[in-house]
């Protein structure tokens, strides 16, 4: 009983100390305030290997309400994690993180934070050798892309704080890099 209660307080503390390292980051997701208790939950089942409970948990808590594209979130990156131990299946649970990051941005199509998480989801998925990843390179393109006019300015309210918008410039920029190195090789390999 003591063990159980001493290791819940240490997924708490670095829970805690997730967010507050979170906060000056550029497109980290922030749990919102009404699922924390989902997405720590969730993370403990992914841990734990219990890909399908993390999953059907993150279902059944978005209920139509504002932060539901971080759930959404959460459910892609439980796919992608699990792309990554079922190396046999890989290819399926890339493409599921791919179209639950896409339920994300149907939810939430003007936060900043989500649409990059989408550009960088896109690019997993392309990265994925069994997705034929030319097709999710390009989709990640054209996300990074439509940021670039929305990260003109000073600031903007992202996952419901104000953020200095410079750091999210360099950051599309680097991603816009990337996807285009990659989309050359696409080029190459694909006529």
């Amino acid at each position: 009983m003591a063990v159980a209660g001493i290791a819940t307080l240490l997924c708490a503390i670095i829970a805690i100390k997730h967010y507050y390292d979170a906060i000056g980051m550029p497109w980290r997701l922030i749990s919102p305030s009404q699922h924390v208790e989902v997405a720590t939950r969730m993370a403990e089942l992914r841990n734990k290997g219990r890909f399908d409970e993390a999953v059907e948990l993150g279902l059944h808590s978005a209920k139509g309400q504002p932060g539901d594209d971080f759930i959404f979130q959460m459910i892609a990156m439980t796919y992608f994690i699990r792309a990554l131990q079922d190396k046999d299946q890989s290819g399926k649970w890339a493409k599921l993180g791919a179209e639950y990051s896409e339920k994300a941005l149907d939810l939430n199509p003007t936060d900043i934070a989500n649409i990059f998480n989408v550009g960088v989801n896109y690019m997993i998925v392309g990265d994925d050798l069994d997705t034929g990843g030319c097709e999710y390179y390009r989709k990640a393109l054209t996300v990074f892309e439509s940021l670039v006019p929305r990260l003109q300015g000073n600031q903007v309210e992202t996952q419901g704080t104000t953020v200095r918008l410079a750091p999210f410039r360099k950051r599309n920029e680097e991603e816009l890099s990337s996807v285009r190195e990659r989309l050359r090789h696409c080029r190459q390999t694909n006529p």
